[in-house]
């Protein structure tokens, strides 16, 4: 038996593969528990997003790009906090999958206006409704609760990105 299996049940911590334990979770800070639902939301939606040949990080690209088509790569940048080289390897991708267009803006020629493709509007929209999927699975929560908790995650995120 290995060493993590035996510190687990000497703690009364034990678990299936893969499984938290009501206390483990209960013992999580806020920035674990949205992460580890992030993480969760991902891989729910990685079937669909796989099967365009993308990944996750690109997929939320094309899903803002879809929302505020022709904006700038550094305003994507700046939406998601995010810097410009990150931005520029995860459109790249997203170009050579035909998702998405880059043309060099008129006015500065040092800027890039990126247009999302019908092939990635469709792509953007199968994958928002897995998505839609996953929420409605959440089954735990009324649909005024899950409104609540979205405002107070909004809060949060707001306060984390000093915008309160």
């Amino acid at each position: 038996m290995g060493e993590k299996q035996l510190s687990k049940e000497k703690s009364g911590k034990t678990r299936s593969k893969g499984n938290l334990s009501a206390e483990e979770i209960s013992e999580m800070s806020i920035g674990t528990l949205i992460s580890s639902i992030s993480r969760a939301h991902l891989r729910y939606l990685f079937t669909e997003i796989e099967k365009h040949g993308i990944t996750g990080g690109q997929y939320q690209f094309l899903l803002g790009l879809s929302k505020q088509d022709g904006i700038t790569q550094e305003e994507l940048a700046s939406n998601f906090h995010m810097n410009q080289s990150t931005i520029a390897r995860a459109l790249k991708k997203l170009e050579d999958a035909e998702m998405v267009l880059r043309k060099t803006d008129d006015t500065n020629r040092r800027k890039n206006i990126i247009t999302v493709t019908d092939k990635g509007r469709k792509v953007a929209s199968k994958i928002q409704l897995t998505d839609e999927k996953w929420e409605e699975n959440v089954h735990s929560l009324s649909n005024a609760e899950k409104s609540t908790f979205k405002e107070m995650l909004r809060k949060v995120l707001q306060e984390s990105l000093g915008q309160d």
